[in-house]
């Protein structure tokens, strides 16, 4: 039996960093952060496979500019690779400064591989991702890294 191919699509959401999301260094939090970017990697996982879904794992988490009360961060996430019943999600964290012309930069990025689950919480197919473009093609080579090193993880 074939599994119907999808398209993925792109999922955006937005928070405001205020007070209570700094830590001692007058920044944001990095624990808020990792959280903030796994809620939206969920988002893309169960738009892909409208089932429920849970992280299975989170890969690289690269922290390049270091958010500040008052920044508004958008949180795009997008599936680049699926599995049988696991897809990789590349979440980009756009940082805009409010204060500084409305200067808005990537501030992080970061790989989360999330499961579809039924209710007792087995793996459930999904669809197979459609890839047309080469920058898909590209997106879908690095998904596929990811899932085979955190494989080798799980065997050592």
């Amino acid at each position: 039996m074939s599994r119907t191919t999808k398209k993925t699509e792109i999922v955006t959401n937005i928070e405001v960093i205020f007070p209570a999301d700094i830590n001692h260094h007058g920044t944001l939090f990095g624990g808020r952060l990792m959280a903030w970017m796994d809620k939206a990697a969920y988002y893309a996982a169960f738009r892909y496979s409208t089932q429920p879904c849970v992280t299975a794992s989170v890969e690289s988490l690269d922290f390049a500019i270091a958010p500040q009360v008052g920044d508004l961060l958008d949180f795009i996430g997008k599936v680049i690779y699926t599995g049988s019943s696991s897809m990789v999600i590349r979440v980009d964290v756009f940082r805009t400064n409010v204060h500084h012309e409305n200067e808005r930069r990537l501030a992080n990025t970061g790989y989360f591989t999330f499961v579809a689950v039924d209710q007792k919480g087995k793996p459930q197919a999904i669809p197979l991702l459609l890839v047309e473009t080469e920058e898909e093609r590209m997106l879908w080579k690095k998904g596929e890294e990811i899932k085979t090193q955190a494989a080798t993880r799980r065997r050592k």
